[in-house]
C-alpha cells in the first residue's frame, strides 16, 4: 500500500510541476514553439505566435529576429523589412543585423536603401570586403556604374 501511496504522490507531484511550468513560463514554451515552426519552415503559423510576443515584450530582440526571419521566408519582404527595422531600433550596435536589414531591401528591389546602410557599415568597419562588395553590386544596380568601379578596384586591392 506504501508504494502504491508513494507512485500516486510522486505522479500528481510531476502533473502538477508540469502544470506550474507551463503557467508561469508560457511564453518561454510559445517562443519555442514559434521557433520550432519557423526551423521547420512552416513560417505562416510561426508568425502569429512570434507578433503576440513582441507585442508583450517578450525576448524583444530574438523575437523580432525571429518574426522578421518569418516573414521573409514567406516571401513578404516589406513585414521582414519592417521586423527588422525594428529590431535595429532595439540594437543599434549589432551590425549582423544591419547588413540582414540592408540584404532585404536589396531583395525587395530598394538598393539606394541597401547602399545608404552598406555606406553606414563601411563607416564603422572600413575594410570589411564583404559589406565593400555588397555596396558595390548595390551601386551597379542603381546605375551608379562609375562608384561601383571604383569601389570594385578597391576591393581587389588596385589604386584609382
Amino acid at each position: 500500500m506504501k508504494v502504491l501511496t508513494f507512485i500516486i504522490s510522486i505522479t500528481i507531484l510531476a502533473l502538477a510541476t508540469t502544470a506550474a511550468y507551463r503557467y508561469l513560463k508560457q511564453d518561454w514554451l510559445l517562443y519555442r514553439t514559434a521557433e520550432d515552426l519557423s526551423r521547420k519552415g512552416s513560417w505562416q503559423q510561426a508568425i502569429p505566435i512570434a507578433d503576440t510576443l513582441v507585442r508583450k515584450g517578450f525576448r524583444t530582440k530574438d523575437t523580432l529576429r525571429l518574426l522578421g526571419r518569418s516573414y521573409e521566408g514567406t516571401g513578404d519582404l516589406t513585414m521582414a523589412i519592417e521586423a527588422f527595422k525594428k529590431l535595429a531600433a532595439a540594437d543599434p550596435d549589432d551590425a549582423g543585423v544591419e547588413l540582414e536589414l540592408a540584404g532585404l531591401y536589396d531583395r525587395q528591389g530598394d538598393h539606394a536603401g541597401a547602399a545608404d546602410i552598406y555606406h553606414a557599415l563601411l563607416a564603422k568597419e572600413p575594410g570589411n570586403r564583404a559589406v565593400a562588395l555588397s555596396l558595390a553590386r548595390a551601386l551597379t544596380a542603381l546605375g551608379r556604374y562609375d562608384e561601383a568601379i571604383l569601389r570594385y578596384r578597391a576591393i581587389l586591392g588596385e589604386k584609382p
